[in-house]
């Protein structure tokens, strides 16, 4: 058996996801309506990963700071889970270079 086939994944409810993220549950509902959030369980209440909670934060920070409306949205965190995931890897290719 393998480590990720035993490992539980810690889940968030919707309650504790606009807790920990310092958003309403209305906005986590405008989230899910836009397709911005997917839970993992949606019976019989909705459960979140709990990396989710850094998700929803990162969404209020670049709608405050970069003005940019929940249509929008899922094209930017796309292109920066892009990024991130460049930089990982230019990353690990200059550390085997050294």
């Amino acid at each position: 058996m393998s480590a990720s086939s035993t490992s539980i994944e810690r889940t968030v409810t919707i309650t504790e996801l606009a807790y920990c993220s310092g958003c309403s549950r209305a906005a986590i509902a405008a989230l899910l309506e836009h397709d911005l959030l997917e839970p993992v369980q949606s019976d019989p209440e909705p459960r979140f990963p709990a990396e989710a909670v850094e998700r929803v934060r990162r969404i209020r920070r670049i709608e405050m700071e970069l003005e940019v409306g929940y249509p929008a949205m899922g094209l930017v965190l796309e292109l920066l889970q892009r990024i991130d995931r460049l930089e990982r890897r230019l990353h690990e290719r200059t550390a085997r270079a050294d």
